[in-house]
Formats: C-alpha cells, sequence, structure tokens
C-alpha cells in the first residue's frame, strides 16, 4: 500500500514511489545506501592505510634508525589531494590553504626520500 506523503509548503501531495523516483533521478540512479557504505568503506580504508604506514615508519626507524620519507610522501600527496576535491567541490578557502600545505609537505618529503635514495 502506498502511504501519501506531502510537501504542505508547495501544496504537492506525492505517493512514495514518486518520491523514490525523484530521488534516484537526482542521484543519477545510484542506490544512496551502497554510495554511503562505499564511502565509509574508504574513510575506513584510508584510517587504516595511514595507521599501518605509521607502523611501518615507526618499526622501520626503531630497528633500522632511518626514517622512511616515501611512506610521509605517500601520505602528505593523499592528504593534499583530499582537500583539493574538498575544495573544488566546495569552494572554500581554507581547503585550499590545507591542500597546499599538505602539498608542499608532499614535496619536501619526496626530495628527502629521493635525496636518501641516491645514498
Amino acid at each position: 500500500m502506498t502511504s501519501k506523503l506531502g510537501n504542505y509548503e508547495r501544496g504537492i501531495i506525492m505517493n512514495k514511489e514518486a518520491i523514490l523516483e525523484m530521488s534516484k533521478q537526482e542521484n543519477k540512479g545510484q542506490d544512496l545506501a551502497n554510495l554511503e557504505v562505499s564511502k565509509s568503506g574508504m574513510q575506513i580504508g584510508w584510517v587504516l592505510a595511514i595507521c599501518l604506514l605509521a607502523v611501518i615508519s615507526v618499526t622501520e626507524a626503531i630497528i633500522y634508525s632511518r626514517v622512511n620519507n616515501g611512506i610521509f610522501f605517500s601520505v602528505m600527496a593523499g592528504c593534499s589531494s583530499v582537500f583539493m576535491y574538498k575544495y573544488i567541490k566546495l569552494r572554500k578557502k581554507h581547503e585550499l590553504i590545507i591542500s597546499v600545505i599538505y602539498g608542499l609537505s608532499s614535496i619536501c618529503f619526496l626530495i628527502a626520500w629521493i635525496i636518501s635514495l641516491s645514498r
């Protein structure tokens, strides 16, 4: 049985199927639950990757008495791209500033990593 849902601001009453169809059209036919699960999965994966890279970096520093700048380069470049994407989508100036800071940090770590490879 279809329940009627109302939008009293415009005086329009629509059934549930019509609202779901409009939502699918707005989201280009993608399932919202699938999008949310994918987003959550990406966030969990990103946090796990950062934690594992930290463990690897600390272990390498303890065992070999050196810092792996390649790991820090990867993390900083990833963070820079996340904030650049947010800036492109949201057009908030602070997102751009953070992206540039992470980008400059990643360049520094890249240079340090290349120097350490040449030794």
